[in-house]
């Protein structure tokens, strides 16, 4: 299933999906204040189905802001207090420097293979 949602910096789409019991969400475009609270109500919605682990591919993710930080933050700390995580997969670019001023890129996991970042899920209690 695709979403999108319009945001102050532009549109910010979402693949989502399922895969080995995880969920599976590609995100692109730009993540503000408006869109990361769209984003956290997915991953809100992923969890309440007792989904806690959750990996978001930002490939195609152009900008994030300090609110999608605080979303992504929170969400792991839900996912990982239910025996999962939230991991990253493709994580460059700009975002990536954001990831990396801020000090996120210590707490976040991430992967450059899909397989392997789906691997990394095995043995975990969040599915």
């Amino acid at each position: 299933m695709r979403r999108e949602f319009i945001g102050i910096m532009g549109k910010l789409t979402c693949e989502l999906g399922e895969e080995e019991g995880m969920a599976i969400i590609k995100v692109g475009g730009q993540a503000d204040i408006y869109t990361s609270t769209e984003l956290s109500k997915i991953l809100e919605a992923y969890l309440a189905r007792g989904r806690a682990n959750l990996l978001l591919d930002v490939e195609d993710l152009e900008y994030l802001d300090s609110s999608t930080l605080a979303t992504l933050l929170r969400i792991q700390k839900k996912a990982t207090s239910r025996g999962g995580a939230l991991k990253l997969l493709k994580l460059t670019g700009e975002p990536r420097k954001v990831f990396e001023v801020s000090g996120f890129l210590n707490i976040f996991e991430n992967f450059d293979d899909r397989g392997a970042a789906i691997r990394s899920f095995e043995g975990s209690n969040g599915d």
